[in-house]
């Protein structure tokens, strides 16, 4: 069941961060690991700053990290889903969290993907559908720090499956019923 998830961007793959032994952002941008169907992941990275960086600069920045180049909008329902076929793509709903608080900048730490898909088709041979796809990316305000003080921050995507199918029900067929119309003499040696 797992397979790369499909999308329509022009690398034509859901993308996370890849880790690696050195952690560093930087060192990594542009590297990343396909999501394979079905296994939950997660990855990350530290992102040295400095205060002579301005906030909103350093935000864009790591939202460019967590999204990749050419964040899909769409992914496909089935591994074998056609691009002409607009049914079987299911749009990525993209949600930004983030404290609400006046002249303090906010910085995005993490992307997290959630994927929900259901069985499709026979009980003997279900398929995998993707019926719904939530990007969530999660932003902490950025305190301000003294005048070349240099911090670390953490920066981290996920992607999480989620199984939504229906519990799957033995399928007894009704009972037939017998709808035979007799003669009304049918009986009428014994009787």
């Amino acid at each position: 069941m797992s397979g790369i998830l499909q999308t329509m961007n022009r690398y034509g793959q859901l993308t996370i961060l890849r880790s690696t032994a050195e952690q560093d952002c930087l060192a990594v941008e542009g590297v990343r690991t396909p999501v394979l169907f079905g296994y939950n992941m997660q990855s990350g990275c530290k992102l040295r700053l400095t205060s002579t960086i301005p906030c909103p600069l350093v935000a864009e920045k790591v939202k460019s990290l967590l999204k990749g180049q050419g964040f899909p909008d769409y992914v496909a329902s089935f591994g074998n889903s056609q691009a002409q076929d607009v049914l079987d793509w299911v749009p990525i709903h993209f949600i930004t969290q983030a404290p609400h608080m006046k002249d303090v900048c906010q910085l995005p730490l993490a992307l997290v993907i959630e994927v929900k898909w259901t069985k499709y088709g026979s009980l003997l041979n279900p398929q995998a559908k993707i019926v719904n796809v939530t990007a969530n990316l999660i932003s902490s305000s950025y305190p301000k720090t003294d005048s070349g003080e240099e911090r670390t921050i953490l920066i981290s995507t996920a992607v999480t499956f989620v199984d939504v199918s229906a519990p799957a029900e033995a399928g007894f067929r009704a009972r037939p019923t017998i709808n035979a119309k007799l003669p009304f003499n049918f009986f009428f040696p014994f009787v």
